[in-house]
């Protein structure tokens, strides 16, 4: 008996590699291999994982982030409908620079047609991280931060298997802000 191992590009077309039943796959590397993260990520290992959030008429949002790695992280983020549609995407990188960390962000449409309003990434820079809890807020030049209404963002552990993410908008001026977004993630098992 053979059962099916994985799939492997060749050329131009799908070659199936298969093992004997008995036959060990490979293993993934262990989590602890490969670059150390940046000393500046580790305040925000907390965030790795995989998380999701049940919402309204059966649909859901789901956020991946990888775990710090070198002088980056990456995440993404996807809402899904109850229909099983898509809106939008949203790809993160956190990254470790000179003198900061930043956080850009890209969003796009669910067929990956970028949105006319953020065709240039946002950028966010961390503001304080410590005891499972990050903030970032818009770069000081808002040109370049593309961040439009955003006050700031804010993930937090609330335990081991649930993230907390907090998106803050500006208040408008003379008017009390609207009330922040918070989503609620369970880790995905």
């Amino acid at each position: 008996m053979i059962r099916l191992l994985a799939i492997v590009p060749v050329a131009a077309s799908l070659a199936f590699v298969a093992l004997p039943q008995d036959a060990k796959a490979p293993s993934a590397p262990a989590a602890t291999s490969g670059p150390k993260a940046a000393a500046a990520l580790e305040p925000l290992a907390f965030m790795t994982g995989a998380w999701t959030q049940q919402q309204a008429n059966g649909a859901m949002i789901e956020e991946h982030w990888m775990a710090p790695r070198g002088q980056s992280m990456l995440g993404s983020f996807r809402r899904i409908l109850g229909n099983g549609g898509v809106p939008f995407y949203e790809f993160t990188q956190i990254v470790a620079e000179k003198d900061r960390v930043v956080l850009r962000q890209m969003h796009v449409h669910g067929n990956f047609d970028p949105d006319p309003k953020r065709t240039e990434p946002m950028l966010l820079v961390l503001e304080k991280a410590e005891g499972n809890r990050a903030t970032f807020v818009p770069a000081a030049d808002p040109g370049k931060a593309n961040a439009g209404e955003l006050a700031r963002v804010t993930y937090s552990a609330d335990g081991p298997d649930t993230l907390v993410l907090v998106v803050e908008p500006k208040a408008p001026e003379g008017k009390p802000a609207e009330k922040p977004l918070e989503f609620r993630m369970t880790r995905i098992k």
